[in-house]
Order: structure tokens, then sequence, then C-alpha cells
């Protein structure tokens, strides 16, 4: 099988993962999308050093979308996060399969619209998080369910990064295209991996959030209760160090570590021996994808995911939009 896949938005992100693909016998990059020029250029550029067929090139994902339909199989979204919704839904419609970049929705109304887009269409999306793609977290995600480290009682998770400077005058500080700040773009990495592998509803949830003279939120704190009981606590600093994360298990009988990515795991016993894993966190993007549309594994990153992650998102804004009030949902 060849799949027919179109990408939207091609930026660095994009643009790495092409110069990779355009040149797997397995792949057939039919259609390109972005609004920049210079993009456009850089793609022909690799589509002609690899000796491969040129894209058919758009500035519009609309007219793509619907030009090329009956060209694709799938198509990427890597587009700025306010646009996820709006460009998954219509590529859902027109009949194709998804892998849609994180976050994938900024609101819970928006992961509902995509919910029954799926319904009504029957094709895949995978939401494109190395957490939710990482052996590692989903055999955490188990061990949770099946009390392999007794039962969990707590949760807490921090994240960092010098992204404030980083991106300052980047869409991703620009609230009507991001969604949110560091929150919502790095930090998002660690609400998905943490709410997979609690898997549990949330009951009531307590934030702030802090600007810095800044567009969009830099520092973020929450406090939770999930349905079971169990407590859990998130901490995302945008105005750190180099990228880093950590998430902390609490079980009544082990102690387990892991990062947002699901790049390693460390479990820890009670005699304080330390067992450390490590593994590539999605294996690989494509690959992934591929073997979920062809029904040779269960979607690890699937929409209802999408769905919990929003609801946490959107608690989240709105207790901080309190200044702190609890939310209980």
């Amino acid at each position: 099988m060849t799949l027919r896949l179109a990408v939207i938005g091609c930026g660095k992100k994009a643009t790495q993962y092409i110069e990779t693909w355009i040149a797997r016998e397995d792949i057939s990059i039919q259609a390109v999308m972005d609004p920049n020029a210079q993009a456009m250029e850089n793609i022909g550029r690799i589509a002609q050093q690899q000796a491969q067929a040129q894209p058919a090139f758009f500035s519009s994902w609309q007219e793509l979308l619907q030009s090329q339909q009956d060209n694709l199989d799938a198509v990427y979204i890597c587009t700025p996060h306010a646009n996820h919704a709006e460009q998954a839904e219509m590529a859902l419609q027109l009949g194709l399969d998804v892998l849609l970049e994180k976050p994938m929705v900024t609101s819970v109304a928006e992961a509902e619209r995509l919910i029954a887009a799926q319904e009504q269409s029957g094709k895949t999306l995978v939401v494109a998080y190395q957490g939710g793609l990482s052996p590692l977290v989903h055999q955490l995600k188990k061990d949770v369910q099946e009390k392999t480290y007794g039962e969990l009682v707590s949760v807490t998770a921090s994240i960092w990064e010098n992204w404030a400077t980083t991106y300052e005058g980047h869409w991703k500080q620009v609230p009507e295209i991001s969604g949110g700040g560091f929150m919502f773009d790095t930090g998002a990495h660690m609400m998905n991996t943490v709410s997979m592998i609690m898997n549990s509803p949330l009951r009531n949830i307590t934030a702030n959030m802090q600007n810095m003279n800044y567009p969009v939120d830099i520092v973020t704190t929450v406090s939770g209760e999930l349905a079971n009981g169990t407590l859990f606590n998130l901490h995302a600093c945008g105005n750190s160090i180099r990228c880093t994360s950590r998430i902390e298990c609490y079980f009544t009988h082990y102690v387990v570590r892991i990062c947002a990515w699901g790049r390693w795991i460390e479990i820890e016993d009670s005699t304080g021996h330390v067992v450390r894993k490590e593994q590539e966190s999605a294996n690989n993007l494509m690959n992934v994808f591929m073997q979920t549309i062809q029904g040779d594994i269960v979607n690890p990153s699937d929409i209802q995911q999408g769905l919990a992650m929003a609801k946490l998102w959107d608690a989240i804004k709105d207790s901080a939009g309190a200044d702190g009030k609890t939310i209980v949902l």
C-alpha cells in the first residue's frame, strides 16, 4: 500500500518530516500547503534533491482539500493550534484519515465537533503527541489500571523551558492563533501524558496563571482531584532553562517517574532501588499512523484522549480566569 498524503502547514517540524517521508516507497506526497511562498520553494528543493516528483503546491488549505480529495488517503496537519479543529473537521468530512499535530483542539466544543465528524466519516484521527504514542506511557497507563505498583495515591508533574524569550514575537504568543501560552504549547505534552496515565474523569480543578508581561501565560500552577479521589499537581514554567519535564506518580508500594514525552521511565521500590528504561518515545510517527489506519494496532492517541485533554484545558482556563476559583466538573 502506498499512502497518498497531503501536508497542511510546512514549517520547521513538518519540513523535517517531509525530508524523510518523501523518499519512502510506501508514501507519496501528493500536495502541500503553506501561506509562506518560501516554505513551498523549500519543499520543491527537497523533492528535487531527492529526485522525487514535485507535489502540488497550494496557499489555501481549503483549496487543497477540496480539489485533491480524490487523490488523497490522508493528511498531516501541522498548523497553529487554533486552526486544527476546522482543518481536521473538513478533512474527515471529505473522507480522509488525519494525522494531527498537538494539541488536538483548543476547547471541548471543538473536540465534540471533531468526534461527530469522525463518527460520520468512519475515518481515523491520530494526535501526534510523543507521549501519546510512547510505549512507556501506555505501559504505565496499564500498570495504573492493573495496580501493578499498588494504588495510585497522587501525581505531581512539572515542565520548564526558556520558552518566553525563544518564542517572543512568534505566533505561539498570539492568543487568537495559539489558543494559549506555554501551558498549552510545550505544557500540553505534560497535560496530555498526565491525563492518559491517571485514566479517570476530573472532579475539580484550581489553577493560576501569570503572563509576566507577555501576551500569553508563561507560568501556570494547577491543583486537582479526579473522580476516583486521586490528587494531582501540574506546574509549567516557561521562563527557565532548556526544555525538560518530570512526572512523578506516587503509589502505595512504588514511586514511578516518567517524562512528558515518554522517552524514559524510572521505577523506585521501597528500598530505594531504581530501575530506569529508555525508549524512543513515538517509535516512528508515520509508522504508527500507518499501522493505525491499516488496523494493525489500536489507535494509541485517539480523539477521545483529545477530548479528555480539552476538558482539562478548559477547566484550567476557567479557573485561572476566575482568579483561581475551584471549578467543579
